[in-house]
């Protein structure tokens, strides 16, 4: 898979970062080149068209692909944990099909969890799906999600009205694409990195779906949503790293190339100070990534370990990026190099997810015993 990976990172993202940055556009043909070199169904059985791996490889193709876009990488990333729900909770009609044109990027998927006023707390969730003859009217607000609005498939978490008297009535929904559904429309916004990776804001207002469309079943919701949040985490983390290692190795052809003073900028003391820092941090955060994935993988999720590598990744991704551009001097700073790209991309990985501040209280309270 890392093959696989680095094969697609190298013939296809890469000749192509530059152009999604400055067109900030989906890139729907580059995902359409992930399907074809598996890479959106890694974990995905081969009856269902996937590479039937596991959640390691899954983090190690995700880290190559982060180290040529992060946008790239965040799109598959969403892509993924919206395919998952389906594999594991889907009907066989469901799964026969969604799975195969998501694993072969035929089409694309989109998780809608967040609101505007509740987060992603499912006591708070009001979005509601009324149930009617023909199934259910969707009205309610999404904020946020990886490929919302130019997803084929969208999983929206929403509570079923009239609710349930054994449950909260939080449910998932598949619901089609902004164009297939009247009534479903989609705001884009503009962040300040992963240009290419589109989120914004989903608005349904009566918005028809038949009851085929219940994902597993009613009152499951947020175990639905919240039942990958390990390899959700992690990924990020993967992704991270991967930022990271592409920064770092800029930072090291510089400071090994350039001279200042007589002598190359990597000889003097304060620069291999950074150096070390930077080496560091990018390998104790790739080694929580695997340890977590590991688990994972082995059938064993550990929230302590995801929320670590989720954290501590995205903090060396910031510091990594950040000190690759210090070290560049005013260079760094410019735009014809990639260094302010990945900057800028590493930013959102310590709020996305749940943010950094609520991972370490995840972990302390693991530790303690809360």
């Amino acid at each position: 898979m890392r093959h696989q990976a680095a094969e697609f990172a190298d013939d296809i993202v890469e000749p192509e970062a530059e152009r999604i940055e400055q067109a900030d556009e989906f890139p729907r043909e580059v995902i359409e080149e992930a399907g074809e070199h598996g890479l959106l169904g890694i974990m995905v059985p081969e009856e269902y068209g996937g590479e039937g791996s596991d959640f390691l490889s899954y983090c190690l193709a995700v880290e190559r692909i982060a180290e040529a876009s992060g946008a790239v990488a965040e799109t598959i990333q969403g892509h993924t944990f919206a395919t998952l729900p389906i594999l594991n909770f889907g009907s066989e009609e469901q799964k026969g099909e969604y799975l195969e044109p998501m694993v072969d990027g035929d089409q694309v998927g989109a998780m809608l969890l967040t609101e505007p006023g509740a987060g992603s707390s499912p006591t708070e969730l009001e979005t509601v799906a009324k149930a009617d003859e023909e199934g259910y009217l969707i009205t309610g607000e999404k904020s946020f999600g990886t490929n919302a609005g130019v997803a084929d498939v969208h999983l929206v978490v929403a509570r079923k009205q009239p609710t349930p008297e054994d449950s909260h009535g939080v449910s998932v929904f598949l619901v089609p694409g902004v164009d297939d559904r009247e009534g479903f429309t989609f705001d884009r916004k503009e962040f300040m990195g992963m240009r290419g990776h589109v989120t914004g804001d989903s608005s349904f207002e009566d918005v028809q779906v038949g009851e085929s469309a219940v994902l597993g079943e009613i009152g499951h919701g947020f175990r639905i949503a919240m039942g990958t949040i390990d390899m959700a985490r992690t990924g990020l983390g993967a992704i991270g790293t991967g930022i990271a290692r592409a920064a770092f190795d800029e930072a090291i052809d510089y400071a090994g190339d350039r001279e200042q003073g007589g002598q190359a900028v990597g000889q003097y003391q304060a620069v291999q100070v950074l150096i070390a820092d930077m080496d560091s941090r990018l390998d104790g955060a790739r080694h929580l990534v695997y340890d977590s994935a590991t688990a994972i993988a082995d059938g064993n999720p550990n929230t302590r370990k995801s929320s670590k590598a989720k954290y501590v990744a995205s903090e060396a991704a910031e510091f990594v990026t950040r000190n690759a551009i210090q070290i560049h001097g005013g260079k760094g700073y410019r735009k014809d190099l990639p260094l302010e790209r990945f900057y800028r991309d590493a930013k959102i990985l310590s709020i996305i997810g749940g943010t950094n501040e609520i991972q370490k209280t995840t972990v302390a309270g693991e530790a303690l015993g809360f």
